[in-house]
């Protein structure tokens, strides 16, 4: 099982204060997590229960908190049924909110918090994790045709994805890929390079893929993002996907009959390709995400919080359910 850093969080101002709360991918600088503690794989399908919520606890006089966190969704190798939304009486006017097709996120208020008082609120969800085959054909998948709005942005560069650097477009156009193979062979000859020319090696910070270049090393981060890079430098629309403490990305072919469909690769760790044995459920697909408030865009939907006053200690929740309830 292969190690997983904690990515910082969205930082939030406070009456200009700055401050951030504790990650589920990475932090930088964060410690790292033992294989023991990540969740285990089992086989496909699978039903687990998560909790997923934000705690924080007052540290003096702070008034009109307002927060969000991000939630899972349906994908086509994802069913999720919410079982409960909960929340202290100090908390008002929980509710999910749809961010477009490819995320939702949860938006609650405290309308104060005073010296050690705790304020919570979470989302309960059955998730079923579905089995991921590669294609009974995979040769006859075809590059797209045409690029629609939603796909560009899957071929353009993205936080510490810079697949328009010339040196990413330079190692694009001279790997040795054969025009005649089919697409499925040519995406997986990109696959084959990233891991044979990057060695896994855990990291405490965050590595743009051009520094991943650099080192010769990256965790599965930074090799995701370079086999990203390469896609989207050859035309081929690719992305990041989040799991619990884990990242590894998908590519887009289309059938003969230019019906599309996104396809996994485990960058890092045991050799899958067009397919994910992975029973941890997606958090987030993508890596370009337009967030209110920030002027840039950001690699995943991070939680939020706005207030007035003194700063509290807060704490992004998301844990399995060990013994759900029926």
């Amino acid at each position: 099982m292969i190690q997983r850093k904690r990515i910082w969080l969205c930082g939030v101002i406070l009456a200009g204060i700055v401050w951030h709360g504790t990650g589920v991918f990475a932090q930088e600088g964060g410690e790292s997590h033992s294989a023991a503690q990540l969740p285990a794989v089992v086989e496909l399908p699978a039903k687990t229960v998560w909790k997923f919520g934000i705690r924080m606890t007052g540290t003096g006089n702070t008034k009109n908190v307002q927060v969000t966190f991000p939630l899972p969704v349906d994908w086509q190798d994802q069913n999720i049924k919410v079982l409960s939304i909960d929340g202290t009486e100090n908390t008002k006017g929980g509710r999910i909110k749809k961010l477009g097709q490819d995320a939702s996120q949860f938006f609650f208020k405290v309308p104060g918090l005073n010296v050690g008082e705790v304020a919570e609120a979470s989302v309960t969800i059955e998730i079923e994790k579905l089995a991921s085959q590669p294609p009974a054909n995979p040769n006859d998948f075809v590059f797209a045709k045409k690029s629609s709005r939603k796909l560009r942005n899957y071929l353009t560069p993205s936080p510490f994805i810079e697949s328009n650097h010339d040196r990413i477009k330079e190692i694009a156009a001279k790997l040795e890929i054969d025009d005649s193979l089919s697409a499925w062979q040519q995406v997986e000859a990109i696959y084959v390079w990233v891991r044979e020319n990057i060695e896994y090696e855990f990291d405490t910070e965050i590595r743009s893929c051009l520094q991943a270049l650099d080192a010769g090393h990256g965790d599965c981060e930074e090799l995701s993002s370079l086999f990203i890079a390469l896609c989207r430098a050859r035309g081929i629309p690719a992305r990041a996907v989040w799991i619990p403490e884990h990242t590894y990305p998908e590519f887009y072919l289309e059938d003969t009959a230019g019906k599309g469909r996104w396809f996994p690769c485990q960058a890092a760790g045991t050799y899958a390709f067009g397919h994910m044995p992975e029973a941890r459920p997606i958090l987030q697909k993508g890596d370009k995400f337009k967030v209110k408030g920030h002027p840039r865009p950001l690699r995943y939907i991070q939680p939020t919080m706005q207030a007035y006053g003194d700063a509290p200690q807060w704490e992004w929740l998301m844990t399995q359910v060990e013994n759900p309830q029926p």
